[in-house]
């Protein structure tokens, strides 16, 4: 009689927030300098984002396999776009932006990343959060695959973005030469200049809107004409 991995069943995968190191398999709360120091090796930017996060992590085996990281976004009207745009009395408090979501190398069939942010949203839902939103960016390869994977809608795309490019034609955020400026009392655009970067303009970002509300989601879905 064959055992089906803790990993495989959404239902198993979801414990209790806990705020320590050394958990058992599942997916917990854990603490910023974990979150930190994974989010910097796995995710492409390699950045962990500032202010104010929810971070949750998936262990299997007794090792961190993989992270989420929710939080405030940067775009203040945020909420209020996406009431117009989806008809949910999505608000501020009710909303949040899933910013990074990572997995160790290599990746296992049996523990789908559809997993984890299924026990990621149940978690939230315990704490009043009813909507997520996240973006794919098509400047590093991805479509948006494990949202759609993971029953998030597309909600069209963001207008496109200025950024600046190194000379080796690495993508630098804008913030970069900002920052710069400010420390040093210089222009952006002098900032750009001694920094060695070029401005440039990015691909638009797929949107991508989740409803955690059972109730609010079949509302959701109705609307559109899909199916549950």
């Amino acid at each position: 009689m064959s055992v089906k991995p803790l990993c495989a069943d959404r239902r198993a995968v979801v414990l209790q927030p806990r705020l320590f190191s050394g958990m058992p398999d599942g997916v917990h709360e854990i603490e910023h300098a974990e979150a930190k120091a994974f989010i910097e090796r796995w995710h492409y930017s390699q950045r962990m984002p500032t202010g104010k996060n929810l971070l949750f992590g998936w262990f299997v085996g007794g090792e961190l396999y993989a992270v989420a990281d929710y939080g405030i976004g940067v775009n203040p009207y945020q909420a209020a776009f996406l009431q117009t745009k989806t008809g949910m009395p999505v608000c501020d408090d009710s909303l949040l932006e899933l910013k990074r979501l990572c997995r160790t190398e290599p990746r296992r069939d049996d523990c789908p990343l559809t997993a984890f942010l299924s026990a990621c949203h149940v978690l939230l839902s315990g704490r009043g959060f009813r909507f997520v939103v996240s973006f794919s960016d098509p400047n590093h390869g991805h479509r948006g695959g494990i949202y759609r994977a993971a029953n998030f809608v597309h909600m069209g795309v963001t207008n496109p973005e200025f950024h600046c490019a190194d000379e080796r034609g690495n993508i630098r955020h804008r913030r970069f030469a900002f920052r710069y400026a400010r420390r040093n009392d210089v222009t952006v655009g002098a900032a750009r200049i001694r920094l060695c970067l070029t401005r440039v303009q990015t691909l638009p970002k797929d949107r991508w809107f989740y409803v955690i509300d059972p109730r609010l989601r079949r509302k959701f879905l109705k609307d559109r004409g899909v199916t549950p």
